[in-house]
């Protein structure tokens, strides 16, 4: 099968592809310009048009963007570059950069569809996110590889995008929502474990699992009756209550 890319609008690659507006596709978002890039996973919907990104303010990601409205959006389902972009060490994509075709910011080799943007819109400056409305200036993608899907695709990358609300819910204090999607990380890695051991899948759970254990969390998952115990305590009507402290109480070694 060729690997070469079609080229066309965001129209086309929409219609060819099955994609269906306001649903969350993840990808891989490359931004940047010379020297300063990055690349980081992100959430995008396609809508009226655009594509709509909801980037954190504190994320580099949307620092860049600021600085250097343009980006590429890399859809891949190779789960370790994805882990890499997640977690991995600064500057260990670079291998995988490469430059694009209408935009400063570069774009990451071997993906099977690639959208090069730039910002649109400015929305909603003052909360925690923004929303940015993106005006895709080329779109390139693949036919992809025939193969069987697998679960344990849909399990990493949902493990993935858990993990980084548990590092977010942890460090503002926020236990009961922890603790919550640790349960279903808890699932998936079973899940994976079952489907597909000793493969590459379970290979960035085992990483996945450790960080997280890293994280303040040595016993990891609380039972479910500790858990509903837990939400019990948290629900009480005592405000003096210290709800940190029940969190730990249960999530201690």
């Amino acid at each position: 099968m060729s690997d070469a890319y079609t080229e066309g609008s965001l129209e086309e690659f929409v219609e060819r592809n099955r994609i269906v507006p306001n649903v969350v596709y993840e990808c891989i978002l490359t931004t940047g310009a010379g020297e300063e890039t990055n690349a980081a996973p992100m959430g995008v919907v396609f809508k009226n048009g655009t594509v709509v990104l909801r980037p954190f303010k504190t994320t580099r990601s949307y620092k860049l963007l600021m600085r250097f409205p343009y980006g590429v959006l890399n859809f891949t389902d190779d789960v370790e570059v994805f882990y890499a972009a997640t977690f991995g060490k600064e500057g260990c994509l670079n291998e995988l950069l490469t430059a694009s075709m209408s935009v400063p910011a570069p774009s990451l080799a071997n993906v099977y569809a690639k959208l090069e943007f730039v910002v649109g819109r400015v929305e909603g400056e003052d909360g925690e996110r923004v929303t940015l409305s993106c005006n895709v200036l080329r779109a390139f993608w693949k036919r992809r590889d025939a193969r069987p899907y697998t679960r344990a695709e849909h399990a990493v990358i949902e493990s993935l995008i858990h993990a980084t609300r548990i590092k977010f819910f942890l460090e503002h204090g926020m236990m009961q929502e922890a603790m919550q999607l640790a349960l279903l990380v808890k699932h998936y890695n079973a899940l994976v474990s079952r489907i597909a051991p000793k493969t590459v899948y379970s290979s960035v759970m085992d990483r996945i699992m450790g960080l997280i254990s890293g994280w303040g969390l040595p016993r990891l998952f609380p039972s479910p009756s500790e858990l509903q115990e837990y939400q019990e305590r948290v629900n009480c009507d005592d405000e003096h209550e210290d709800y940190s402290a029940v969190g730990r109480k249960y999530l201690a070694p």
